[in-house]
Formats: C-alpha cells, structure tokens, sequence
C-alpha cells in the first residue's frame, strides 16, 4: 500500500470523521444561504431582539471586509467559526485562491497519520541534497549535504515556512497529489495540490491548480486541528509546531486582542496572495477556527505581500462573533 492509498484508506475510515464534519457542516450551509460577497450564519437567538441585533453586527462585519477589500485593493476569502457558539461568519467562502504554504499543515498531518499506523518514524532521517535546496528554505540551507529528521522537517515547514522542508515532505508522503487526498479525507473537498515548491506559489489567474476555498479548508482544518482528523498525540504535536510559527506576527496574530493565542499557518504567492490559517484561542480558552486567504486586485503579479488586510481582517471577525452573549 502506497502512502497515498493508506492517507484515504484511514482517514475515510475513521468513524469520528462523520460526527466532526456534522459539527463543522455550518460553514458549508453559510456559504450555500449567503450571497456571495457576504454569508454569514448563527446559531438561532431566543428572541426577536438579539436576532435583529446579531444579523446588524453580521452586516457590519460585511461592511468591514468590503471597506478592507476597498482600500487594500484585495480579495478576501473567509470563514470564522466558534465551535463552542456554533456562531459562522463567511465571505467568499466559495471563491478559489492559491493556497500556497498551508499546504504544509496538512502534508505535517498525513506525516502525523502515517506515524500513527506505523508506516513511518519521525526520527526517520532524510537527506539534504544541496541540488534541492530551493528558494525561502531558511533551515535546510543551513543543513545541505547533512540529514534531518522528519519531525525537524515538518518543525521547519511549520515554524519558519521552509520550502525544501516542504518538498522533502511532499516526496515522503508521495507527492502533491498526496495532500489532495489528505484533504478529502478531513472532508475538505476543493483543496488540491499539483506541483511542488515554489512554482505552487504561481497564483497565476484563473489556475485551478494548488488552490482552496476558505470553505474547504476551514472543514479540513478543522477535523485536524479541533476534530478527529488525527489521534490525540498527534494532533497535540501539530498544535504545538503551528503554536510556535514565527510567520504570523502581520498576519492572523497581528489582528489578535492581548491575551489571545494562535496556531495557524501563513502562506504567500504571486498576484499579492497572502493566506493565513488555524485555531485561535480567546484567553479564557475558547476555540475560533479562522481561515484568511487574500489576493491582490490589481492584475500585478508582483503586488506586494501585505499583512495588512489579514491582520485587520481577523480584530473585526473576533469582535463580532464574541460580540454577542
């Protein structure tokens, strides 16, 4: 059995699979009730007053990501969703974008799945051919004619983004296709992933290839991160290598009141693409799953990677959806 075929095998399998992806089906009926530009759904007030005022704070929400959208000159794709609440709010959840590095998060937990089987051992070392070092791979440049162990690997990817760390995980799991067949069995079934680093970052318009949808990936994300996509342990040592992400400080934890933490994954492309996704906790320990993905208007390749609307993207979609007892 191929990685690949033991990754949907399993996660196919796996009963708890159903009973997250009933918890977290609300993101997909927002994005299927709303209108494009604005969906957004919350769990049924108890009276007609805190039902008007909950869909007024919804709509300014919308008002908030379109003035964002406006003055950036960018596209938002968003899902925000309180497991605890059970309160969603999306914008462009449908909408296709270049995923870029948050591939890493689920190439980390296939590696994760298949040690859980296992097919494989973290400590399981690989070598650093100087040939494939490519470019943004702070760690591995560092390592080239050595080895490192897989669990240093996916510490790299996920912590300092690195694209070698990337590729070496990719080529173990068995290839970009194996992170698309990760991602349908979590659930999340507009993800894919074709190529390896960095041409996946082309973000070319109107490409189809080594794209998501915020919809998709909050589902994926959420069975790894929060769900039953992953064993106990593993899912613990995946938390704690995007806890400790040196990337997001612009991003998802710059937009963070104090107190709040995160794990997340951030990524960037061609065309001003700028994603950032995870798990962020309020600080008495609510859970908000938070997907951000972005992409410049503009028609320029070469647009700048702006934090920005990502970080101000995440103060408005925290405010509301705690906003509301």
């Amino acid at each position: 059995m191929t990685p690949t075929e033991s990754i949907v095998r399993n996660g196919l399998s796996r009963r708890g699979f159903l009973h997250s992806a009933l918890a977290l089906s609300s993101v997909t009926a927002a994005a299927a009730c709303g209108s494009q530009d604005g969906p957004v759904d919350t769990i049924p007030s108890t009276t007609a007053e805190s039902a008007t005022d909950t869909r007024l704070l919804a709509a300014g929400v919308d008002e908030r990501l379109k003035e964002i959208e406006d003055r950036y000159a960018v596209r938002l794709g968003v899902v925000a969703q309180s497991p605890v609440t059970g309160r969603v709010h999306t914008h462009r959840a449908d909408e296709r974008f270049a995923i870029c590095s948050p591939f890493k998060v689920y190439a980390a937990a296939a590696i994760l799945r298949l040690e859980a089987e296992g097919t494989l051992r973290l400590d399981e070392t690989l070598p650093i051919d100087p040939d494939d070092i490519v470019v943004n791979s702070p760690v591995t440049s560092e390592h080239q004619g050595r080895v490192l162990p897989l669990d240093r690997l996916c510490e790299a990817a996920l912590t300092r983004s690195d694209n070698t760390a990337g590729n070496l995980m990719l080529q173990r799991i068995g290839g970009p296709e194996a992170v698309t067949a990760f991602a349908r069995s979590v659930g999340d079934g507009t993800t894919r992933l074709d190529r390896w680093e960095p041409e996946l970052n082309e973000a070319a318009r109107g490409d189809q290839r080594d794209t998501t949808t915020a919809a998709g990936l909050s589902r994926g994300f959420g069975e790894v991160l929060l769900g039953s996509g992953l064993p106990a342990p593993q899912q613990r040592t995946l938390l704690g290598w995007m806890r400790a992400t040196t990337t997001s400080g612009t991003r998802i934890r710059g937009g963070l009141p104090s107190g709040w933490t995160s794990a997340d994954k951030t990524g960037g492309g061609n065309h001003g693409t700028v994603n950032d996704a995870g798990v962020v906790w309020s600080p008495d320990g609510q859970p908000l799953l938070l997907v951000i993905l972005s992409d410049s208007t503009t028609g320029d390749p070469d647009a700048s990677l702006e934090g920005g609307p990502v970080a101000e993207t995440t103060a408005a979609l925290v405010d509301a959806l705690f906003a509301v007892p």
